[in-house]
């Protein structure tokens, strides 16, 4: 339970009053801003609460209070959400590529489908909770402008008589057990289950106990229990020690969430869907992240896959590119690709032969890459896995990862690649999740 209580202003101005909302709005938005950007997750659940940070904006700069307030209220959220939401996120989000932000790489961000897509959805979303956690701040406004004269207006979270009645009954149910004992006093305190024992259990007494010590009712003394006569008749106290409790348990709450989203950002896989898709046909079967998108191919023993990590398409290159023009792999998305073949079980008998074959075509090939690393080791099934990792430097810059698993005359290649070196570590991980969960159907 939380009690905002302002007086009735008749001297305040909409204009600071509107100012104070936008600037409060803003403000409360930023949870759901550093959620969304850095931990890849959609919490509109948190776009609730920007009402409340408008309500508290337009107190502190002194709002007129009267029966204009709960439209402007809802009016400011709703473009408040559309603004963050379809501009200042997806900004956010290009420069987190580290591209600059300017009209056309907004463009080019909403010319993807896929993109375009998941933020109407994310706006509508985003909205609707809005609209909901507006509409509880609007009707307890409207209500008491039209009950209390003028006197003062109170921003409810919770119904009062409600809570009236079940402090009330539990007062009745607890305090004669209390007083039985004469613990109303620290010197007098008792301990909990001597207290419930009084009481038969299908009554709710911890309920209830829990209840009044949570309002600071029933207090705590060297780890037992005293009724406070004087907490039951301050009322105002209650609700001030229960704002209090409340103010600090969202503020937890959204400070966790913040972290989290933090961590998230240096760890794309964090906070990532830890659903998988199966692939299996008569050869080969295999598990991949589920936000990966399968490309159809008129090709046997070979599959593909796609994700933009930190790149996004370009529309206007794929319709308007001539010969002349260079490529913009910056518009390229990550790619998986598994393929399996027999080979010659003459020349290649174990996985040593594989690596000396990479070797030496690396060798023979006029472009060497920057970085190269090979390693032979084990998958999951107990395959003899080679895995290579190559990097490009110079323009268009790869990273590429090339993982070959050998069984008897039978060679699987997975190969996970992108443009962009950013996703070095989301491609690398998708590799291994994929050679650990591979698997021989054949003569299994």
């Amino acid at each position: 339970m939380e009690e905002e209580v302002i007086k009735k202003e008749k001297t305040g101005s909409y204009l600071t009053g509107i100012i104070g909302a936008i600037i409060g709005g803003i403000i409360a938005t930023i949870p759901w801003i550093l959620v969304y950007v850095y931990g890849n997750m959609m919490l509109s659940i948190l776009a609730a609460i920007i009402a409340g940070g408008e309500f508290l904006g337009y107190k502190i700069c002194k709002g007129k209070i009267d029966k204009k307030l709960p439209i402007i209220i809802m009016v400011i959220a709703v473009i408040i959400v559309m603004v963050t939401t379809l501009a200042i996120i997806p900004a956010l989000l290009i420069q987190k590529q580290g591209l600059p932000v300017s009209i056309t790489n907004v463009q080019k961000l909403y010319g993807s489908s896929e993109f375009s897509t998941a933020i109407t959805k994310d706006y509508i979303i985003s909205v609707v909770f809005t609209i909901l956690g507006a509409s509880i701040i609007t009707s307890n406004i409207k209500k008491q402008l039209e009950n209390n004269d003028g006197k003062e207006v109170k921003i409810q979270f919770s119904n009062n008589e409600n809570i009236n009645k079940m402090i009330k009954e539990s007062i009745e149910e607890l305090k004669p057990i209390f007083e039985k004992y004469e613990a109303t006093t620290p010197d007098k305190a008792m301990i909990k289950e001597e207290v419930l024992a009084e009481i038969p259990e299908d009554r709710g007494a911890k309920i209830r106990f829990n209840y009044l010590k949570q309002v600071g009712i029933i207090k705590k003394y060297k780890g037992k229990y005293y009724y406070s006569k004087e907490a039951e008749n301050n009322p105002e106290k209650r609700q001030k020690k229960s704002a209090k409790a409340f103010t600090i348990s969202m503020i937890v709450i959204i400070v966790g969430i913040i972290l989290l989203a933090t961590l998230g950002g240096d760890n794309p896989s964090l906070l990532q869907s830890s659903e998988k898709i199966d692939y299996k046909d008569s050869n080969i079967s295999f598990q991949i992240a589920g936000d990966w998108k399968q490309i159809n191919t008129q090709y046997s023993q070979y599959v593909q896959y796609y994700k933009y990590i930190n790149t996004f398409p370009d529309l206007n290159q794929q319709t308007n590119q001539t010969e002349e023009q260079e490529e913009d792999y910056s518009s390229y998305p990550a790619m998986i690709v598994v393929t399996y073949q027999q080979v010659d079980s003459a020349t290649i008998k174990s996985i040593e032969d594989v690596k000396t074959n990479i070797e030496e075509s690396i060798n023979k090939s006029e472009e060497k890459p920057d970085t190269l690393e090979m390693n032979i080791s084990k998958t999951a099934n107990n395959y003899d896995i080679l895995k290579v990792k190559v990097i490009f430097n110079s323009e268009p810059q790869e990273i590429m990862y090339n993982y070959y698993i050998l069984r008897g005359d039978k060679i699987a290649r997975i190969v996970a690649e992108s443009y962009s070196l950013e996703d070095d570590k989301e491609i690398e991980n998708v590799a291994n999740d994929v050679s650990n969960s591979f698997t021989w159907v054949v003569n299994e």
